[in-house]
């Protein structure tokens, strides 16, 4: 009879563990509080300018004077990997970049924007590289860059309140801090 419930105890023992029971994801890192100071305002323009170089922008884009338009992001950092080289750094960021565009004394917002997460390289202080979009890179590459704690956190944070990118896009455009926006 005990030879039968250490068998049965054995025989469930083995079923448990074969189910994929796993240790629950440990919480992100928590990131250093100057380090997002100082190199957030560097990720959110060099994204913004990569947006506004992009086809991403009407075709007719700058033909039509005093019609002024551009990107303006907020950046939110989720993850900082440390690279090979020193001080180089992989960051996973979301960014939630709208387009505004001055009309004479007005700021217009515009009708497309988007938010989605960034692979961004830093050298330094400097940002080496940044993709957006998987497609055309190596999968491979784009999932390494992101830690499963990273992927939730950037899930959890799609549906949250962001900067009004107006204060920045006003400021750009040389208009005063309570220039009306369409």
């Amino acid at each position: 009879m005990l030879a039968l419930a250490l068998a049965l105890a054995l025989a469930l023992a083995l079923a448990l563990a074969s189910t994929g029971c796993e240790e629950p994801t440990p919480p992100l890192q928590p990131l250093d509080p100057e380090f997002v100071r100082t190199m957030r305002p560097v990720i959110q323009d060099h994204l913004a300018a990569t947006l506004n170089t992009r086809q991403s922008l009407p075709v007719r884009y700058g033909e039509v004077p005093g019609w002024e338009l551009r990107y303006f992001c907020d950046v939110r950092i989720i993850e900082v990997t440390p690279m090979s080289a020193q001080g180089a750094y992989s960051v996973g960021v979301l960014a939630a970049c709208e387009v505004y565009e001055r009309v004479g004394t007005e700021l217009v917002k515009g009708m497309f924007g988007e938010v989605g997460p960034w692979l961004v390289e830093l050298d330094g202080p400097r940002v080496h590289s940044s993709i957006n979009d998987p497609e055309g890179h190596e999968p491979e590459v784009w999932n390494k860059g992101w830690s499963k704690q990273a992927t939730d956190e950037m899930y959890r944070l799609m549906s949250t309140k962001w900067a009004d990118p107006a204060v920045a896009a006003r400021r750009h455009f040389g208009l005063p801090a309570d220039a009306r926006v369409r």
